[in-house]
């Protein structure tokens, strides 16, 4: 790691932190859209797909390559993506049923 430049470590943190938030944020996504079409062992299934990054990156941290910053920001914002969806996404109103007359 000693033979690294600084824009490729940039890049590096960039995508652990864009990365991971846009992965946790999607896996939530497809648990909920999945979870209200097909059920609830259907959309774990779908959504199962989203969680390989973060395991990765928990085994990855105790390897030794000096990427540790990288694993632990990729999993913190893969932890943030899922808790802001509560706030974003949340649960559907009443109004997502409305349907005008003719």
């Amino acid at each position: 790691m000693s033979q690294v430049n600084t824009i490729g470590m940039i890049l590096y943190l960039l995508l652990a932190i864009f990365g991971g938030f846009l992965t946790g944020l999607f896996s939530r996504y497809a648990y909920q859209a999945a979870f209200n079409d097909f059920g609830k062992a259907i959309a774990i299934v779908c959504s199962i797909v989203f969680y390989v990054a973060p395991v990765w990156a928990l085994f990855s941290l105790f390897k030794n390559d000096d990427l540790d910053v990288f694993y632990l920001l990729l999993m913190a914002s893969f932890a943030a993506g899922v808790l802001v969806f509560n706030k974003i996404g949340g649960e559907q109103s009443d109004d997502s049923h409305y349907s005008p007359p003719d």
